[in-house]
């Protein structure tokens, strides 16, 4: 199977971030939790969020930065973001986010009380972890580990020699099998259908395929699955609830067996409104979903 690197957007499509009001709606709650984590002083803070914004903006023009979504919580408005955050304080379960962009939804989760020690972001770019250690300025304070890599690195054929113990992996490739809880927000809608189809594969390869164990996040979906219709990101595939319940089927079939996809593979997907028409002209519809091991 081919797989595409993520689409970027047409140049000349490219929005200023200067060019209209975006509208940031933090809750009360997560507004003083960027003050716990970044600074006390309001100023300050602004100056630091909107300083990272428009470095990051300036290499990789995507929607989500232009809509604030650095600094956004989306992992904690899932509906199993309390019952990860309950199994996590155990101390026995592993967390691993995929795309993690400057780290702000895993530093919200152990700030919850996910043991941080357990909890790694990683991202295909260093410049955005960068980013994120200069914004909340812990890079000698923080316990949760970051590290940069690509995903495409891992599939059910390509694994480290060498054991790893999770907590001294520093590449995806040695975490096969050793994930409790996966996260992936806004990034399968990067890409083609097939690639997509790739990317679930070998997340699902560094799940730990025992009960409890938990992929979730969000993205750009449509009611009837197919091509987006988008002069910004060309090429695009979106999937509909049916498809992307389909895909992690397949997905599990391929890796266990298919009485394993369907008796212990659970998968909930809800379709809901998605970035206002301030920050995406063509207000896409998200997936909110997640993969459950029965």
């Amino acid at each position: 199977m081919s797989v595409v690197r993520e689409i970027r957007p047409e140049a000349a499509s490219v929005p200023s971030l200067d060019d209209g009001v975006v509208p940031l709606q933090l809750t009360e709650e997560e507004t003083t939790f960027l003050k716990t984590a970044i600074t006390k002083d309001e100023n300050e803070m602004w100056k630091r969020v909107e300083d990272v914004r428009r470095r990051a903006y300036e290499k990789y023009p995507y929607p989500c930065l232009r809509g604030f979504y650095h600094i956004h919580f989306e992992m904690m408005r899932t509906s199993v973001y309390r019952e990860i955050l309950e199994a996590g304080r155990s101390g026995n379960t592993t967390f691993l986010e995929i795309g993690c962009c400057m780290g702000s939804d895993v530093r919200r989760l152990a700030f919850d009380g996910y043991p941080a020690a357990n909890i790694i972001g990683t991202d295909l770019r260093q410049e955005f972890i960068d980013l994120g250690l200069e914004l909340y300025r812990d890079r000698d304070t923080c316990k949760t580990r970051f590290f940069a890599d690509d995903i495409f690195t891992v599939s059910p054929k390509t694994v480290d020699a060498r054991p790893t113990e999770f907590s001294t992996a520093t590449k995806l490739v040695q975490l096969k099998g050793q994930v409790s809880h996966l996260f992936l927000g806004a990034l399968f809608h990067l890409y083609d259908e097939q690639t997509q189809y790739a990317i679930a594969l070998a997340v699902a390869t560094l799940l730990k395929h025992e009960k409890g164990s938990i992929i979730f996040g969000w993205h750009q979906g449509q009611d009837k699955e197919g091509a987006v219709d988008d002069e910004y990101l060309r090429g695009r595939f979106a999937h509909s609830p049916a498809s992307w319940t389909e895909m992690w089927k397949r997905v599990f079939a391929q890796l266990e067996s298919a009485a394993f996809a369907d008796s212990r593979v659970v998968v909930d997907v809800v379709l809901k409104d998605g970035l206002p028409p301030e920050v995406y002209k063509s207000a896409p519809m998200m997936l909110y979903w997640n993969v459950k091991i029965v």
